[in-house]
């Protein structure tokens, strides 16, 4: 049965633009008929039209919708915090949902990344509470009690994690080698931003109470550390898992320093791609499968999976799910030609 592939996203410039670009190349040369639309093209009135009964939908992340209503919000000053503008995004999905419906009402629409999941993975509580329902192994949320996260930081680390954050930032870490913040600690220890992504440096905030006490104030998530083993002397990491319609094509391993905290890029992240030269493959098997049921959790085909493995390589957790995950460079995995190859063979 013919089928078009309706590519939708933002290319104002090539760093966004690129895997757009790589995917529209892939899709001629299968004879993939495709069309591609920005956000806002969507929301105008013009019909487009295709004689394909079937419309397979591949969203990229809408830039320009995030950084002009969600990125810097009006109901709190505080990056990662707003339920307003999670509400933004969520509806913005629902709004994306709806409008394809009325453009296109006699296709028989489906898609790579489902609208009613696409802006789950921005609230870290709802997502852990998700995963937790359909029996994936994630990380531990604790109360919001400062008392009590202070007394159990003696012994062992502890996140205090942005809700709505992503990148790295709004990050929070008190641990019996002391306390970390990525936020900016300003007059009367109010908190507040970098102006920045590649400035959400960690600074000692050790024992500053007040600061801990006006955070655990707002919209954040409580975990407890994972220790993961050491695969380098000093390192921390975790696994970057992709997640294809059932298969996993390519997985990275993340590592950095412990002083660094978090193993993100934006934090001095290293990345080695040959994970099947460092990993067991057991350790490969389990961290595959625990992302592919995530991505079942989620109802998607197409999605990134941070897993983390406590002391003995045995038991997979899920750190965070990414719905717009980056794309490794091609000479790694090339993701967009399996993409197209993928939604090229199914009805």
């Amino acid at each position: 049965m013919e089928k078009t592939l309706l590519i939708l996203g933002e290319h104002e410039t090539d760093d966004l633009n690129k895997n757009i670009k790589r995917l529209q190349k892939t899709s001629r040369k299968i004879n993939l008929s495709y069309m591609t639309m920005s956000y806002e093209q969507l929301f105008k009135d013009d019909k487009r039209n295709t004689p394909a009964h079937n419309l397979k939908v591949m969203f990229f992340f809408p830039y320009k919708f995030w950084d002009e209503n969600c990125e810097i919000p009006g109901d709190t000053s505080v990056y990662g915090t707003s339920k307003e503008s999670y509400n933004k995004f969520k509806q913005f999905w629902q709004d994306v949902k709806g409008t394809l419906e009325k453009k296109f009402p006699d296709k028989d629409i489906s898609y790579v990344i489902n609208p009613d999941y696409a802006a789950l993975d921005r609230d870290k509580i709802e997502t852990n509470n998700l995963l937790r329902k359909k029996g994936v192994s994630t990380t531990n949320v604790l109360q919001k009690n400062l008392k009590e996260i202070i007394e159990l930081s003696k012994e062992k680390g502890i996140f205090i994690k942005a809700r709505y954050g992503a990148l790295g930032k709004g990050i929070s870490y008190l641990s019996p080698k002391g306390w970390f913040t990525n936020y900016k600690v300003g007059n009367k220890n109010n908190i507040e931003n970098y102006p920045n992504v590649g400035k959400w440096e960690f600074s000692n905030i050790t024992g500053n109470k007040e600061f801990i006490g006006k955070l655990l104030e707002l919209e954040v998530i409580v975990e407890e550390e994972v220790k993961s083993p050491q695969l380098n002397p000093g390192k921390k990491f975790d696994i970057r898992v992709y997640s294809l319609y059932g298969n996993v094509p390519h997985m990275f391993i993340r590592e950095n320093i412990e002083s660094k905290i978090i193993t993100n890029f934006s934090q001095g992240g290293q990345v080695n791609h040959q994970y099947y030269k460092t990993l067991p493959k057991k350790t490969i098997d389990l961290a595959s499968s625990v992302a592919l049921k995530a991505s079942e959790a989620f109802n998607s085909n197409f999605m990134g999976v941070d897993v983390i493995f406590d002391k003995d390589l045995k038991n997979p957790k899920v750190l965070e799910v990414q719905t717009f995950t980056g794309f490794p460079k091609i000479h790694y995995c090339n993701l967009t030609k399996l993409l197209a190859h993928e939604i090229k063979r199914r009805d």
